[in-house]
C-alpha cells in the first residue's frame, strides 16, 4: 500500500479507502472486511449515519490499533431511515453521538454531507461543527454531489473535504470542481472509480448467430456464440492482458494527483485484496492514450 498526505492534518492515509455500504454483508462479513483491509494497509473507512453493524466492525476491528493510525468518516445521506434528513443542532449532536457509542470510538474524523441542500450547512451548522471540534468528538467535514450548492461550498472554502466521482469518464463539472478544491485547501477524495455505464456488459445479441461447419465445410454447423461487449469505446477494457476493467479504471484514478484517497467499495476480502494489488501496479504502456481517445469519443 502506499499513501499520501491527509491535507494539512499532518496525517497519512493510504492511497485505498474502504465504503462498508454493501447491504448485503453481514456483521460477521463486515469485520472480516476491515481486517482484510487492515492487512492491506488500508487506514481509511467510511460507513453511512445510523448504519450501525458497519460502525460496530470498524470500532471492533481497529479497537488495538492506535487511533491516531486510522481515518474514520462518516457519510450523512440525503434521505435518514425515519425522512429527509435534518442537520439541525440537536439531530446533528444526537447522529454524532450515535456514531461514537456504536463504534467505541473516541472521535470520527471526517462527516461527509451526502448532496447538500440550500440553506443546510448555515451559520447555525457550522457553530454546531466547531463545538464537536472543540470537544475533539469531529475532526473535518466535506461534502459531495454535484449541485449548485456543492459549488458554492466549495467556491468559499466552506467545508475541509470533497468528495468526486472521479474516474475515466469524469466531466468537465467535476474536474473544474475538483480545481476549485484543491486552489481553496480542501482535501480530495474519489470514488465511483468504475463507472456503472462501463462495467455493464451488454448481452450478447440472440438473433441470427453465426454458424460454424465442421472441417472443410462439412458436419453438422455449431452455433457460435458471440462474446458480450461493453458499451461505447470501451472495448479495450477486456482485452489487455493481465489486468481485468475493474482493476484498469481504479489505477486510472490512482494516477489522479488531486486525490489524496480513492474510495472503494467490496464484498469480500478477496475482493479487496485483488484492488489492493493495483497500488504497486503501472498502467501497461498505451493504456492512459487508449483511455483519452474513449474519453474523447465518449463526449461525441
Amino acid at each position: 500500500m502506499r499513501y499520501r498526505s491527509f491535507g494539512d492534518s499532518g496525517q497519512a492515509i493510504s492511497a485505498l479507502s474502504l465504503s462498508l455500504d454493501d447491504d448485503t454483508l453481514r456483521p460477521t462479513h463486515l469485520n472480516d472486511l476491515v481486517v482484510s483491509g487492515l492487512e492491506a494497509g488500508v487506514n481509511c473507512y467510511e460507513a453511512r449515519a445510523h448504519d450501525h453493524p458497519a460502525l460496530y466492525a470498524i470500532g471492533q476491528a481497529t479497537a488495538s490499533i492506535d487511533r491516531r493510525l486510522v481515518i474514520v468518516g462518516l457519510r450523512v445521506p440525503l434521505e435518514a431511515e425515519d425522512g429527509p434528513r435534518s442537520l439541525d443542532r440537536g439531530s446533528f449532536i444526537r447522529l454524532l453521538q450515535e456514531a461514537l457509542r456504536t463504534s467505541g470510538l473516541r472521535w470520527i474524523d471526517y462527516l461527509i454531507i451526502e448532496d447538500p441542500q440550500p440553506g443546510e450547512l448555515d451559520p447555525a451548522f457550522r457553530a454546531t461543527v466547531e463545538a464537536a471540534r472543540q470537544a475533539r468528538r469531529l475532526r473535518f467535514v466535506g461534502i459531495r454531489g454535484d449541485n449548485d450548492t456543492v459549488d458554492q461550498l466549495l467556491a468559499d472554502a466552506a467545508v475541509d473535504i470533497y468528495a468526486a466521482p472521479y474516474n475515466l469518464r469524469a466531466s468537465w463539472a467535476t474536474r473544474s470542481r475538483m480545481r476549485t478544491a484543491i486552489h481553496g485547501g480542501l482535501s480530495v477524495m474519489g470514488y465511483d472509480y468504475y463507472p456503472a455505464v462501463v462495467r455493464e456488459i451488454e448481452a450478447a445479441p440472440e438473433a441470427a448467430p453465426r454458424r460454424r461447419s465442421g472441417l472443410l465445410g462439412f458436419g453438422a454447423a455449431r452455433a457460435v456464440q458471440a462474446s458480450p461487449e461493453r458499451p461505447g469505446p470501451y472495448h479495450f477494457l477486456d482485452r489487455i492482458r493481465e489486468w481485468d476493467a475493474d482493476q484498469i479504471c481504479l489505477a486510472y484514478a490512482l494516477t489522479e494527483p488531486s486525490l489524496c484517497t480513492v474510495q472503494i467499495s467490496v464484498a469480500s476480502g478477496e475482493n479487496l485484496t485483488h484492488l489492493a494489488g493495483v497500488v504497486e501496479r503501472e498502467l501497461p504502456a498505451g493504456v492512459p492514450a487508449q483511455i483519452e481517445l474513449a474519453r474523447v469519443a465518449d463526449l461525441d
